[in-house]
């Protein structure tokens, strides 16, 4: 599944278990975020006994309605009681600062950044 437009590209590899997350993400509040908050959510519901990998690396920019949408994200999978790995990198500031946030909203987040 993939939801792409000019500015960014969202893509679920099932076989991979990996959501790439690319471009820039400036969507305007939750209502806006929703079908990505979809997509993460049946990439969350097909990964069984193995983390679901958040690819970042390519995400330039994401704004607080996105980051918003994210942590509401990561506490559905705590919730699930599902695994989840973040890659990020260490070349965009923004991501060095957040990801690591959402640690703390569910303790099995496993980030690394490359």
């Amino acid at each position: 599944m993939e939801i792409k437009t000019d500015k960014y590209t969202i893509e679920y590899n099932k076989k991979e278990r990996i959501v790439k997350m690319e471009g820039t993400l400036r969507l305007q509040g939750k209502d806006e975020y929703r079908d990505i908050f979809e997509l993460l959510t049946m990439a969350a519901n097909d990964t069984t006994g193995l983390p679901l990998i958040l690819d970042m690396k390519g995400l330039i920019f994401l704004n607080s309605s996105g980051i918003s949408s994210l942590s509401l994200f990561i506490l559905k999978m705590r919730k699930l009681d599902k695994d989840i790995a973040i890659r990020g990198s260490e070349s965009i500031p923004w991501q060095m600062k957040s990801l690591k946030n959402f640690q703390k909203l569910y303790g099995k987040v496993e980030i690394s950044f490359s």
